[in-house]
């Protein structure tokens, strides 16, 4: 009989192994290349760090999982640490785009507070978010020492505590500060006729600038939704334990957020256009050089 949930492992472990790199390789670009480091850049960076733990994590836990679980839950301690922290980096993942998110929306919302376009606002909403994310994980690590060391399993409020922290809070964050945009944006062009040509100069680049936010913000939302439904389905049903959702199906439900952590790096590439274009002209120098010895 075939093992299903042996062969969604592999695919796992392959996947996750082979997209490493990619993060780590956009990661290197912004921060030993000066002209990358603008606010919209840094905010994706660190998007792009909790992508790459995140990769990291499920590669080494799906890998060694194929071989054998007590490589990483052979002790309490050990065991406890690699639960947890596989819900650490998918809450880190999640809240990134959040931070971009309502950073933003402070830089479009008050365009003329100099403070919410500055580097120090991004650090301070990216060091906030990393707080938040280690603080809210904090009740799950307990949980699982105790359920590591000889204790019952999860109790269903653990389950749907984890499912609202990296599914529902994030959506409910992700319609409030999205819709504050959507209709600060639309009263604002309202105005735009009534400014006279002595302030429209000055707040063109105001303009320019929102239209940049706006674009960083659409694009974020289309990762927000991958993965939603990505990761959604697999939070959901494991809330739902108790009405013995048969174990195929969760097999067949850890399929979709291997490829959403896959697209989200990917996509990162495609966004940003300066780094893509920068490592076209690198790749053209080297084929350049190799063509011409």
């Amino acid at each position: 009989m075939v093992d299903i949930a042996f062969i969604v492992l592999t695919i796992q472990a392959i996947l996750f192994i082979l997209i490493v790199p990619f993060p780590l390789l956009y990661l290197l670009t912004i921060i030993f290349i000066q002209r990358f480091h603008t606010t919209n850049n840094i905010l994706t960076t660190n998007f792009c760090l909790t992508c790459l733990m995140c990769t990291i994590y499920w590669a080494i836990e799906k890998t060694s999982s194929i071989f054998s679980t007590r490589i990483l839950y052979g002790t309490p301690i050990l065991c406890a640490l690699t639960l947890s922290v596989g819900q650490l980096v998918n809450c880190l993942v999640v809240h990134s785009l959040g931070v971009i998110t309502v950073s933003r929306c402070f830089t479009i919302c008050f365009p003329m507070k100099r403070f919410f376009k500055s580097k120090a606002w991004v650090y301070l909403s990216i060091i906030a978010q990393w707080i938040f994310s280690l603080l809210v994980t904090i009740p799950i690590l307990l949980i699982n020492i105790k359920r590591c060391d000889g204790g019952t399993g999860f109790s269903n409020w653990i389950w749907f505590y984890t499912l609202s922290l990296i599914v529902i809070l994030p959506v409910i964050f992700n319609i409030i500060f999205n819709g504050i945009i959507v209709i600060f944006v639309r009263l604002s062009t309202r105005r735009v006729h009534a400014v006279t040509m002595s302030v429209a100069t000055g707040t063109d680049t105001s303009h320019q600038q929102n239209r940049r936010d706006i674009k960083l913000l659409k694009h974020i939302l289309f990762l927000f939704i991958v993965f939603i439904f990505g990761w959604g389905p697999l939070y959901i049903a494991l809330t739902m334990r108790d009405l013995r959702i048969p174990d195929w199906l969760y097999n067949v439900l850890q399929i979709p957020p291997t490829f959403t952590v896959i697209i989200q790096v990917v996509d990162i590439f495609i966004y940003t256009h300066e780094v893509r274009q920068y490592w076209k002209e690198q790749i053209k120098r080297c084929l350049h050089t190799i063509v011409i010895n």
